[in-house]
């Protein structure tokens, strides 16, 4: 009897699933995606208004959407492997996030905010591409929440002490000569 207890204990145990850590960090990818999405339906949107298009007061709330994204996405999240990069004035918009707290480290709240917020750009033509791409970027978010990756700030660059560069172009002579016998 204990025996058929401890096996279906271990059955019920296995059936739990758990996702492994991706080797795809989808978060970069999907930051990368949504930022460029914010920076077109920006375009669009200011060309829509400029143009008066049917429903163009859409387009106003399509780039009040933009520059949303663009805050939001703007600072590039710190990688697993520690090897990235911060985007130039990242510090400012980053310090806005670590603020917000799991508002925005949250990659979940993200998906779903992103899906819900493209929604009122499909009833406009000059907006429903970057909709689109909008809720694409939303779904990479959704599998970087599926992978429990979340925002992290990037670390500043430690300097070590390693070799200085050069100071003299090639060819170089040695420093030092050895004593000829000469």
């Amino acid at each position: 009897m204990a025996t058929t207890t401890t096996a279906t204990a271990t059955a019920t145990a296995a059936i739990k699933t758990v996702f492994s850590t991706s080797t795809i960090e989808w978060a970069m990818w999907a930051n990368e995606h949504v930022l460029l999405t914010g920076y077109v339906l920006g375009i669009f949107s200011i060309l829509t208004i400029i143009f008066h298009f049917p429903l163009w007061q859409i387009a106003i709330y399509g780039l009040l959407l933009a520059l949303f994204i663009i805050i939001i996405e703007y600072p590039r999240s710190g990688r697993i492997v520690k090897k990235s990069k911060a985007r130039p004035l990242q510090k400012y918009p980053s310090l806005l996030l670590t603020k917000l707290g799991p508002l925005t480290r949250n990659y979940f709240i993200r998906f779903v905010v992103y899906i819900l917020l493209s929604l009122p750009c499909l009833f406009l033509i000059s907006t429903i591409a970057p909709a689109i791409s909008l809720i694409i970027g939303a779904g990479a978010y959704g599998l970087a929440a599926l992978f429990q990756e979340q925002w992290i700030p990037v670390e500043p660059k430690t300097t070590d002490n390693t070799v200085p560069m050069p100071t003299r172009p090639p060819p170089r002579e040695p420093l030092y000569r050895a004593p000829s016998n000469a």
